[in-house]
């Protein structure tokens, strides 16, 4: 019975062994400190393969003397090693697919990219951040009973009036009788610095292209019916025309007379 005990405590590592690999484990922490403490290090390629190899020497040190794997059976060492492999491959593998394969941005999107600065009163983007609007301060509010006082003023109309002024500014804010998504979020058009978007198709010459785009449908209805229920027709061999991108939910808040004057901007884009 003592013999059997003697035998198995002499396959266990002695206190003097446990210090060493102690010691041995901070040495290799110092050294991965020293890698990616340095402010020009991090990030760089050739940092990866020392750490990796220096944190799989640490991780068997721990398994095989703390956790006893050295003084098991053999094939539990394979195991482990079988599997500490087919980690590292699959890691690595994932590292050189996205350190190799850098997706670039589509030519269109390069050639039309501008910086923006958000405009929240307009809620588009503007070229030049001094033409940002500040929305006036209200005053006071005249007194109902005072036959002297003047009716409350219209709400302004955008600079230039007409059908087609209004919808421009729908078409930047989305903001009118009703309120929907700004058109410039998704959709570019030429001249309209705000209308910057590349997800929807370009709408710069769409009071042209419109009358082609549904075969007996008017431009006029096409570009109604394409406000009011963007989902009943995908036009075919449109850029970036996608089923699914816009839907009706983006326009439901949308009055006759928004829809009205979205449609007059939109025709007057030849």
């Amino acid at each position: 019975m003592s013999s059997d005990h003697g035998v198995h405590e002499s396959r266990h590592p002695t206190l003097k062994q446990y210090v060493i690999i102690a010691i041995f484990l901070f040495a290799i922490t110092i050294v991965e400190f020293v890698i990616i403490l340095p402010e020009d290090f991090r990030g760089q390629g050739w940092t990866i393969a020392p750490l990796a190899i220096l944190s799989a020497i640490k991780f068997a040190a721990v398994i095989f003397f703390y956790m006893h794997l050295k003084f098991d059976n053999r094939l539990l060492t394979w195991v482990f090693l079988g599997g500490l492999a087919l980690g590292f491959a699959v890691v690595m593998a994932l590292v050189g697919l996205f350190t190799a394969w850098t997706p670039s941005p589509r030519a269109f999107a390069e050639d039309h990219a501008k910086p923006c600065t958000l405009d929240h009163e307009l809620g588009g983007c503007l070229e030049d951040p001094s033409k940002a609007v500040v929305a006036p301060t209200p005053g006071p509010a005249p007194a109902p009973d005072d036959p002297g006082t003047a009716p409350a003023a219209a709400p302004a109309v955008p600079a230039g009036g007409g059908l087609v002024d209004t919808g421009r500014q729908i078409f930047i804010t989305g903001a009118g009788e009703g309120a929907a998504t700004p058109c410039v979020t998704c959709h570019m058009v030429e001249g309209v610095p705000e209308a910057v978007g590349l997800l929807g198709p370009d709408l710069s010459h769409i009071g042209t292209e419109a009358a082609t785009r549904q075969p007996g449908v008017s431009a006029e209805d096409y570009l109604a019916q394409s406000i009011r229920d963007p989902e009943s027709f995908i036009a075919e061999g449109v850029d970036r025309a996608t089923p699914g991108l816009m839907l009706a939910a983006i326009t439901a808040g949308l009055t006759d007379e928004d829809v009205d004057a979205l449609v007059a901007f939109l025709m007057a884009q030849q």
